[in-house]
């Protein structure tokens, strides 16, 4: 099994770590969250099981262990204070990054997700259905909560 994992993670690690990195927006935070990654599959291999794609599981795993990490208050405050010039992007962009992070840690899990896959990834809603192992029109519903939540938010603080 270390074999497999270890030509998983040549094979599929820049993936997970670019991803990361979109996500967080930190280099140092999306470094660790790949090596939580792989450090789980070795010690709980059975979470992987098998149907599907390993990337697919590997890209949701990435998606899920990011939010995660934007939930928590002290990370979140961190990546805000911290954050530096992007690889290639204009400040207003910068901005954008920040807030979207700051109301995705807000979030509810399956909303959070959901706003990652369209909005970042551009993925159809039928992609994120199969992805999510749910309906199109749920995925629909998802996104609508979290367009209503933003709107009722900026209301809040125009």
């Amino acid at each position: 099994m270390r074999s497999v994992l270890e030509a998983a993670y040549r094979s599929h690690g820049p993936v997970v770590l670019r991803r990361a990195r979109s996500i967080l927006g930190n280099d140092a935070d999306a470094r660790e969250v790949v090596q939580e990654i792989f450090t789980s599959l070795l010690a709980r291999p059975e979470q992987y099981s098998g149907q599907g794609s390993l990337m697919a599981f590997l890209y949701q795993a990435t998606t899920n262990r990011c939010l995660n990490r934007l939930r928590d208050a002290r990370n979140r405050l961190r990546l805000l204070d911290e954050r530096g010039p992007p690889e290639s992007s204009s400040a207003p962009r910068v901005e954008e990054r920040a807030v979207l992070r700051q109301y995705l840690a807000r979030l509810p899990e399956d909303q959070a997700q959901a706003v990652v896959y369209f909005y970042l990834d551009e993925m159809s809603q039928s992609e994120i259905a199969a992805l999510l192992g749910c309906s199109r029109r749920h995925v629909g519903n998802l996104l609508e909560r979290a367009r209503a939540g933003l709107a009722a938010q900026e209301d809040a603080h125009p």
